[in-house]
């Protein structure tokens, strides 16, 4: 295993390119960094991230998650949160691996396997990387250096690291994804409502109803899943959207403001501070051409 390991960290960081997640044609991102570094603004989508050295911190509201070499990331849905590196140095970089989840493919899997829907509850969760998915990761990480067979072959392997993932002790849970009556899938759907809706105003009882919930039990499951309240949530979507914007076009602050939902520029720019920790018109990233979006 050690010699596997190894092998993978050296494909990571001959592929990866420093500080930018680097995603390859089969649909793979790799992540390199040599230093910590400060929060910066993601949004998770349903993914398998394996984290083959250093540390790296989440930030969801009031709720820290911490991971590292040897943690298997799952995220179960969208999720705007900040996120950072705090262990890594030019000897020892942070190095990990970002799958994207196909629910076909899980819907697939899960027919053959017959594995019944977990409880899991929250919108991230970090558990012990499983050994079996060593060998198909670093096959995949291999196909790097051959494009053609990667057409051919890729696929294959992002099955079989997924099934490896499904039939390890905690892989149940990524069942629910594709389970429509869990808790976390009705979630779901109030989140894909809002980040359709950036601009629109958020209605608690329309959420609760998408949810198939009442509103309490709504507002419990949400928190619960998100660390963070259902108006929370939408404000954090609508800022991370307003620094997308900000990196990439020359529109006013006062328009960027209205076009994700906020009348006043002044709490536009009141929140945006308390956020990312400058105004918007003082962002590093106004100055910056448009970067590539980060799911992690």
């Amino acid at each position: 295993m050690a010699g596997t390991l190894e092998s993978i960290r050296a494909l990571i960081a001959r592929h990866a390119i420093e500080s930018e997640p680097r995603s390859s044609a089969d649909g793979i991102r790799l992540y390199l960094s040599r230093s910590p570094g400060t929060p910066v603004p993601i949004v998770f989508e349903p993914m398998l991230y394996l984290v083959f050295q250093g540390r790296k911190h989440v930030i969801l509201d009031d709720r820290v998650i911490d991971y590292g070499n040897g943690d298997l990331v799952i995220a179960y849905m969208d999720l705007p949160a900040l996120t950072h590196v705090t262990e890594a140095d030019e000897t020892k970089p942070y190095l990990a691996v970002e799958l994207p989840l196909d629910l076909a493919m899980l819907v697939d899997l899960a027919t053959n396997t017959r594995l019944l829907p977990g409880t899991e509850t929250q919108a991230v969760s970090v558990r012990p990387l499983p050994e079996a998915v060593l060998d198909p990761m670093l096959r995949l990480l291999q196909l790097l250096d051959s494009p053609m067979d990667a057409k051919i072959l890729a696929g294959g392997l992002k099955r079989e690291i997924t099934y490896r993932v499904l039939t390890s002790p905690h892989g149940n849970s990524l069942l629910q994804l594709i389970n429509v009556d869990g808790v976390l899938q009705r979630i779901r759907r109030s989140t894909e409502w809002m980040r359709h809706h950036i601009d629109t105003p958020v209605g608690i009882g329309t959420l609760a109803n998408l949810a198939e919930m009442s509103v309490t039990s709504f507002h419990r499951h949400f928190k619960a899943a998100t660390g963070t309240t259902p108006a929370e949530y939408h404000k954090r979507l609508r800022l991370h959207e307003a620094r997308r914007l900000l990196a990439g076009e020359s529109e006013s602050i006062s328009r960027i403001a209205m076009a994700v939902g906020y009348a006043s520029p002044s709490q536009f720019s009141r929140d945006y501070k308390r956020t990312f920790g400058t105004p918007p018109a003082a962002d590093p990233l106004r100055q910056r051409p448009p970067r590539e979006k980060s799911a992690s």
